[in-house]
Order: structure tokens, then C-alpha cells, then sequence
């Protein structure tokens, strides 16, 4: 009887000791599982490697999916405003000035070693222009020629007191007298022309528009305003059709 039952036991040890190692061999030959990385949170994430998270995957293969950014309310705003923004719109080229309205001084120069001879009958003038390296300068001895502007043929710019520096009356005292309508003369080396006063203003003291260049013949001229520092008294004549 005692034979009978270990030989039982025998076997059903056999048995067991068959199904476990059916069990490990069945899982020796199964591949591994397939682990997918999570992308790290935004956070997270750095250029230094030392310092970013990485994520493998048991069999040594980085899965990573990418993140597509969400679609934020800025984002909208700017992709609108390039939409709508109109192309760019080039500037039209400067015109460039013909050497008939710009002459230099050297050209108008007289022989008395002014730059000409302005005349206006109404207020009784009629005084030399000069041009030096200031105007102040060139007002002690008479009127003074704008530099940057032409002597003759277009646009000539001059500019005198109306109170010289020690008190006594300017050679521009008067010219606020002079209404449209009236003429002036201006006489140089190149010859004389005779204007017609087109527009009588004040303006402010740094308001050069007046003495940009211009295609016909002006004189443009400007003085101070008594009591009012910040402001300059213009007078712009055009010449007088012949």
C-alpha cells in the first residue's frame, strides 16, 4: 500500500515539475512587451540633456509622439493681421532738380561783392543781399542770402531784421506793410527780374517749407515778428509774367 502511494506522489510531482517548466519556456520565447514614452510635460523640458527626462522603452527603442502646440487665441490674432496687412508700397522716386531751378552764388555774384540787389518801392528799400557762414553774419552788412537756397533762378530765400541788435529800425521793419498784389525787384550778375507778392503769413520759427525749391522764380522773405518770439513774419513773391 505504501509503494502504491508514493508512487502516486511520484507522479504528480513529475507532472507539476512538466507544467512549470512548459511555463517558463513559454514565456522565454515571448517578445517583450512594447513600452510607448509619454511626452515630459512643457516644463519640463530643456536643451541640457543632463537636466531633460528621457523615456525608453524596455526594448531600448525612445517613442516619443509629437505635440502639436494648441491653437492659442494670439496666435488667431497674428495669423489675421499678416493676412490682412497690405503689401508694402514703395515710395515714388524724388524728381531730381533740374539745374535751371538752382543757381549757385558764385554765378550771381555781383561786382561789389554782394550776392544782389533787392528793391521794394512800397516801403522805400532798396538794400544789397550777402551770404556769409551765418546769417547773422551776413545781416551786419545788409540782407542775408538762405544758403541752401538758390541765387537767382528759382526759389532765393533772404531774411533780414526788422529790429537790429542794438534797437535802431531794420532793414525789414516795414515789411509787414507789404500786401498781395505789390512788387519787388531783385537785380544780380545773371540780371533782374521784377515779382509779384503772392502771400503774406506768419509762421512758425521752425517752418522752412517756404524756402524748398521751387520750378518758377520766387523770393521768398522773412523777419522777425516784435513780441512774438516763436513766430517770423514770410512774404513770397513769384515773378511778374512779362
Amino acid at each position: 500500500m505504501r509503494k502504491i502511494w508514493d508512487k502516486q506522489w511520484l507522479t504528480i510531482a513529475l507532472a507539476l515539475t512538466a507544467i512549470m517548466l512548459a511555463a517558463i519556456m513559454a514565456q522565454a520565447a515571448a517578445p517583450p512587451p512594447k513600452t510607448v514614452a509619454e511626452a515630459p510635460a512643457e516644463s519640463n523640458v530643456t536643451f541640457d540633456m543632463e537636466k531633460n527626462p528621457t523615456y525608453t522603452a524596455e526594448d531600448g527603442i525612445v517613442v516619443i509622439p509629437a505635440a502639436v502646440p494648441p491653437k492659442t487665441e494670439t496666435s488667431a490674432k497674428m495669423a489675421t493681421v499678416l493676412a490682412d496687412t497690405p503689401e508694402p508700397v514703395l515710395l515714388a522716386a524724388v524728381a531730381p532738380v533740374k539745374s535751371s531751378d538752382y543757381t549757385l552764388p558764385e554765378q550771381a555774384q555781383m561786382k561789389d561783392g554782394s550776392l544782389g540787389l533787392l528793391s521794394i518801392p512800397k516801403i522805400g528799400l532798396s538794400v544789397n543781399v550777402y551770404e556769409s557762414d551765418s546769417e547773422m553774419e551776413a545781416m551786419t552788412h545788409g540782407l542775408a542770402h538762405f544758403k541752401t537756397t538758390s541765387a537767382f533762378d528759382g526759389n532765393v530765400g533772404i531774411c533780414g531784421h526788422n529790429v537790429n541788435l542794438d534797437g535802431t529800425v531794420g532793414y525789414f521793419y516795414n515789411l509787414h506793410k507789404l500786401a498781395v498784389g505789390d512788387t519787388i525787384s531783385y537785380k544780380t550778375a545773371l540780371g533782374q527780374r521784377t515779382y509779384t507778392v503772392e502771400t503774406v503769413k506768419e509762421i512758425a520759427e521752425t517752418d522752412w517749407s517756404y524756402l524748398g525749391r521751387t520750378e518758377d522764380n520766387r523770393v521768398t522773405l522773412i523777419t522777425c515778428i516784435t513780441g512774438k518770439t516763436n513766430m517770423r513774419l514770410m512774404v513770397q513773391t513769384a515773378e511778374k509774367p512779362a
